[in-house]
């Protein structure tokens, strides 16, 4: 019983470390907003409420979860800004300013990578968000702890399938402002908006809270015996 026991618990520590994280609440605050209205495609919360996706995503089948070409249909499945430099024009070199959204998560988690899908008509588009800033905070909003920039190489586009983007380490958040500050303009046709079609977050649990509860519940184990 020794040899199996330790290694069993160990086993279940490690299989249940990570975690798909689907946010609570999502508000755009950019302003003068930029959104396009009147589609369909000016509520983020098609960003979170999972419209157009193949599946519930978990973190077990995430990467084949796939998200439909955007709808102009009542209700809506991504989210875009207008075009403020026309079609021909990038959103930011004509002037657009970078989308903003407060994002609220259940509780806090430990959060390790940001996974996304894209925007699209079933071809790759230079629309599709491409560059992210992230502030974690851990009270809501109320300060922001930490800090991290995470981006896609130009031309590397999600499309309808999930794009994973670590994040360089662990940060502590229930609350997440992300800010778009690029978008795929340089890697193919397209560019005039910024646009998404889902997020959400990976969660790592810190390794010692795992194993150390396993440990304690084997060590318990041992004494009765």
């Amino acid at each position: 019983m020794k040899t199996k026991l330790a290694p069993a618990l160990l086993s279940i520590a490690s299989a249940n470390a990570a975690v798909l994280v689907n946010p609570t609440g999502i508000t755009y605050t950019t302003t003068p907003s930029q959104e396009l209205g009147g589609l369909n495609l000016d509520n983020e919360n098609n960003l979170i409420n999972g419209n157009g996706l193949s599946a519930i995503p978990d973190y077990g089948n995430y990467t084949s979860v796939i998200h439909a070409a955007a709808s102009f249909s009542a209700p809506g499945n991504a989210w875009t800004t207008i075009d403020p430099g026309g079609s021909t024009a990038d959103f930011y070199a004509a002037g657009g300013i970078a989308p903003i959204f407060d994002i609220v998560l259940d509780q806090t988690y430990p959060l390790s990578d940001f996974v996304f899908w894209g925007y699209h008509f079933g071809v790759p588009g230079g629309n599709e968000g491409r560059e992210f800033l992230l502030e974690f905070s851990t009270d809501g909003g109320s300060t922001i702890a930490s800090s991290t920039t995470v981006s896609s190489p130009v031309g590397n586009l999600a499309v309808q399938n999930a794009l994973t983007l670590p994040l360089g380490g662990t940060f502590d958040a229930n609350f997440v402002r992300m800010t778009v500050t690029d978008n795929q303009f340089g890697g193919a046709l397209g560019g005039d908006r910024v646009g998404m079609g889902e997020i959400r977050f990976i969660a790592v649990p810190e390794p010692s809270t795992a194993l150390l509860g396993s440990l304690a519940l084997l060590v318990l184990i041992r004494r009765k015996r």
